[in-house]
Formats: C-alpha cells, structure tokens, sequence
C-alpha cells in the first residue's frame, strides 16, 4: 500500500484510493503548478508547500485527460454520424445521445425574487 506523509503530526496513512482519485477535479492553478514541479526548469518551482500531494493530483490530472479524451472521441464520433444523417429527427437523436439531455432552465429573476 502506498503511504503518504501527513505534514500535520507527521503520520503515516494510505493515499487515495481509485475511487476518490476518480472524483478529485484538480484546478487550473494546480495543474500549472504540477506543470511547473514535473518541468525541466529548476528555476521557475512553485512554492515548496504545493508538494504536498503532489502525486496524487499529478495521478488525478491524468485521470481526468484520459477521461477527457475518451469524450472528445465520443464526442468526435457523434459530429460525424451527426453530418451524414439526412433526418432531421436522426440528428436530434445523435446529439442527445451524445451531449446528454438538456440543462434544466435557470429560473428567472421574477421568480427568485420573494414579495
């Protein structure tokens, strides 16, 4: 079992498991940092503190590309279906298929607001 290092105490407990790596979203500064730490210039690190963790979110950020990946392509694959369809109704199919079903509404402003 990897361990990790737990700055607060210093404890040893268990890293993520697959499941929660799969929920973690890693934001744009985190993954420019992860950029920075996995980069060939020394000279332009992160701050030291932004280590911590630094395995799991690098193992996080690729999870989510493969995830990402795997949508473009579906995605890819529905644009081309959706091109040679000579039916309106089969298009529409075609899209929802792959974009999923529409957001729901946003409610307007009159009915946000109380009296």
């Amino acid at each position: 079992m990897d361990m990790q290092v737990n700055p607060v105490g210093l404890t040893l407990g268990p890293m993520a498991t697959d499941e929660s790596r799969a929920r973690l979203r890693i934001d744009d500064q985190r993954i420019e940092q992860l950029m920075r730490w996995h980069g060939t210039d020394e000279s332009s690190l992160p701050p030291a503190h932004t280590l911590q963790n630094l395995s799991r979110d690098t193992l996080a950020a690729l999870a989510e590309l493969l995830e990402t990946r795997d949508t473009v392509a579906q995605l890819r694959a529905a644009m081309g279906r959706a091109f040679w369809a000579t039916e309106f109704r089969d298009v529409h199919a075609i899209l929802l298929e792959a974009l999923g079903p529409p957001p729901e509404p946003a409610p307007s402003a009159d009915s946000t607001r109380r009296t």
